[in-house]
């Protein structure tokens, strides 16, 4: 669904980006994982076709490049990691702007977008002013657009990119969030999303990418490529993996500074 080739990105005289060759599969939750810098950000960005690259990145056989913006918007919606908040704008009619390309009656996209703000918890906010809400209120309000956005008659093969989505959300959202991203993957989307918590990585992730100093490291199945000693060095730091009790899925601790 997503084949990316060779990719490379340049800021500034440096290689953020080196030589990515990458091949993500429809039905998939991928998440990019690494330190601060590591590349991931841009990644996504690049993806998103936000900013210049070399090499190739095709969507269904597509160069990015080459699709219609509003084509695009039917397969694609992208959630920023600090997404600008609108001022004046009400929660429900920030997420209706997910719609605006599907050119339906104002009645339909109310209630596609009442309807995502119900599964992310947020429906009782739908009148607040986004200035008003919290920073985890705000995310899942972008959340709720992005989802809203890619609703179709003819759901499948559609591509999600997410930003560290789950940043400002405590634990019961988090995995309100990361539930309804694993069931839109599991409906034959693609989910693409960078993470910071490795344990909701493992947890949630059919496949994981590894990005140390924008190059790519491995990229595989969570219990295949996330040992203890790939983890440690691509952090630079001690790192321990167990199996969580019930899920049976890695689970990854960073081993204390001791004082």
């Amino acid at each position: 669904m997503l084949d990316i080739s060779q990719l490379s990105v340049v800021r500034n005289k440096n290689r953020v980006l080196d030589d990515i060759t990458l091949t993500l599969e429809a039905g998939q939750m991928v998440a990019v994982i690494g330190e601060n810098g590591a590349g991931k950000s841009t990644l996504l960005h690049a993806i998103a076709g936000d900013l210049g690259f070399t090499g190739h990145i095709f969507l269904h056989g597509r160069e990015l490049l080459a699709w219609p913006a509003r084509k695009l918007a039917n397969v694609r919606a992208v959630m920023e990691q600090h997404a600008p908040v609108a001022q004046g704008m009400s929660v429900l009619e920030l997420v209706m702007l997910g719609r605006y390309w599907a050119h339906e009656a104002d009645k339909k996209s109310q209630r596609i977008a009442e309807s995502w703000l119900e599964k992310l918890k947020i429906e009782h906010l739908q009148h607040n002013d986004l200035e008003r809400l919290s920073g985890g209120e705000q995310q899942r309000t972008h959340l709720a657009r992005c989802m809203a956005q890619l609703q179709s008659s003819l759901p499948g093969e559609q591509l999600l990119l997410a930003d560290e989505p789950t940043a400002a959300l405590d634990v019961h959202h988090q995995h309100t969030a990361l539930y309804q991203l694993k069931a839109f993957a599991r409906a034959g989307n693609l989910v693409v999303t960078v993470m910071h918590d490795l344990n909701l990585a493992m947890s949630y992730a059919d496949k994981v990418v590894l990005l140390k100093g924008g190059q790519l490291q491995a990229f595989g199945d969570p219990e295949e490529v996330c040992t203890a000693s790939r983890l440690s060095r691509l952090y630079e730091h001690p790192m321990h993996v167990s199996q969580h009790p019930v899920l049976q899925v890695p689970m990854v601790f960073a081993e204390p500074n001791r004082i």
